[in-house]
């Protein structure tokens, strides 16, 4: 029979086991307990940059999923509605030269029209909730960019597809700008004349995600005067190639989405942005 002594030593080593196990247990059941609240995700490191969603809409736009996605985030909306008549538009709404080129048209008329106040990051978009190029809806997107990826990058885009999509070998052959709406034109034509004219050379190949949605930093945009967007944009207007060129592949100046890329990064047109993944250009990790 243990005496009173050895009844305290035994009560001491009990507790010495006993505390530290149930401490580890409470934690262990508070972390991963079906009805706990997930971590909430810190977005305070956004809070000192600026940062545009400029969409690209019609008349006929269906932004009802925009107002949700919006709350508690930095964004200020720029929305253009591309087929309302400038001299049809109420106070303060934006709208664009002349309806061509698809979201093209909305996005070079942002850019010039506030070229000299760009905000930190400016995420161009399509108007839709979900589309077929989307991993993730435009909800998601916009609440999990990753601002500090776009600063560092320049251009990212939000489909977070490994590898790269979308490689087009280009044999250099141009035609002068008036000449690209004429039949027979063909895309490898069309790309490298967009080229050749507007970023100054015709790489050998060309590659970047579809479809012309992407974030880009104010340096990135400013990497080319305000004269070349300017230009871009006055031959967008004029020029007779339709802006749903081989069944919508053409997407304005985007070819795709192909062009905007080039513009706005400094490194060979070929390279693949994509390998960023998510978790780096959308904040949540795969799969959460």
């Amino acid at each position: 029979m243990l005496n009173s002594r050895q009844v305290r030593n035994l009560i001491k080593t009990l507790l010495k086991i006993i505390i530290p196990l149930t401490t580890l247990i409470f934690l262990l059941r508070t972390l991963f307990s079906p009805s706990s609240s997930p971590p909430h995700k810190n977005h305070s490191h956004h809070h000192s940059l600026s940062a545009h969603l400029i969409l690209a809409t019609t008349t006929s736009s269906n932004l009802t999923w925009l107002d949700p996605a919006l709350k508690n985030t930095p964004w200020k909306q720029q929305i253009y509605i591309t087929d309302l008549h400038p001299s049809h538009a109420n106070a303060g709404e934006l709208t664009v030269p002349v309806n061509k080129g698809n979201e093209a048209m909305a996005y070079l008329t942002y850019i010039v029209d506030n070229y000299e106040n760009l905000p930190d990051v400016m995420f161009f978009h399509h108007d839709h909730a979900q589309a077929w190029h989307q991993q993730f809806s435009s909800s998601f997107e916009i609440k999990n960019l990753n601002f500090e990826t776009v600063v560092r990058e320049g251009y990212v885009s939000p489909r977070c597809l490994p590898g790269c999509e979308n490689v087009i070998e280009l044999p250099g052959d141009v035609v002068p700008l008036e000449d690209l709406g004429l039949e027979g034109t063909g895309r490898d034509v069309l790309i490298s004349t967009i080229l050749r004219e507007f970023y100054g050379e015709v790489p050998s190949k060309i590659a970047a995600p579809c479809c012309a949605q992407f974030a880009v930093s104010r340096d990135a945009v400013r990497r080319r005067p305000k004269e070349n967007w300017v230009a871009i944009r006055k031959w967008l207007e004029r020029t007779d190639v339709d802006g749903g060129w081989r069944g919508g592949c053409w997407s304005g100046l985007g070819i795709c989405g192909l062009g905007w890329r080039v513009f706005f990064v400094l490194m060979r047109p070929s390279a693949c942005v994509m390998s960023l993944g998510l978790g780096i250009v959308l904040e949540p990790t795969l799969g959460k």
